[in-house]
């Protein structure tokens, strides 16, 4: 596989599309070198919750831009067996890592700090964890589905007790 960067989302696309296997998505995904405002038209912001924003969703994979302004959170979640590359691409999110424990509810096992130019983070389905904005600015994240989601398992911090629900913020 070329190791030239791409340097546009619909360069990023095309790659993709070029490829069926999902072991191909995350080099790919590493080659990606574009400025910022080359996803501004899909950043979505609201106050309450943060947002998620399709570019392209096939039967392969779906690719996201995820947007938090400070403070804001993912549910606890894991991807019922999908597999995920989140790319950093503006500010500053951290993802805490979570395990159910025998007594009821989650410990937290770990946590990784993501920003532009750190390693993408590669999670498959039944890790367990959630994405928060610390602040103070606003953070955005590129993210890659092999296959598309519509459902995730959201876990309940006190009790570890597991829901499948929609994929994605309140709504």
């Amino acid at each position: 596989m070329p190791r030239y960067p791409i340097r546009s989302i619909d360069e990023l696309l095309k790659e993709l599309l070029r490829h069926r296997e999902p072991e191909a998505y995350g080099p790919i995904l590493q080659r990606y070198e574009v400025p910022t405002r080359d996803l501004e038209p899909y950043f979505r912001w609201n106050p309450r919750h943060y947002t998620r924003t399709c570019i392209h969703r096939n039967d392969q994979f779906e690719l996201l831009v995820i947007c938090y302004e400070p403070g804001q959170r993912t549910s606890i979640h894991d991807y019922d067996s999908q597999t995920a590359w989140i790319h950093p691409v503006m500010g500053e999110v951290v993802e805490e890592c979570y395990a159910t424990i025998p007594e009821g509810g989650l410990k937290m096992l770990s946590e990784h700090h993501l920003a532009p130019g750190t390693d993408d983070v590669l999670t498959n389905g039944r890790s367990i964890h959630r994405f928060i904005n610390p602040g103070p600015d606003r953070a955005v994240t590129l993210n890659l589905y092999a296959k598309p989601m519509s459902k995730w398992r959201v876990y309940d911090e006190r009790t570890g007790t597991a829901s499948v629900s929609p994929a994605g913020p309140p709504r």
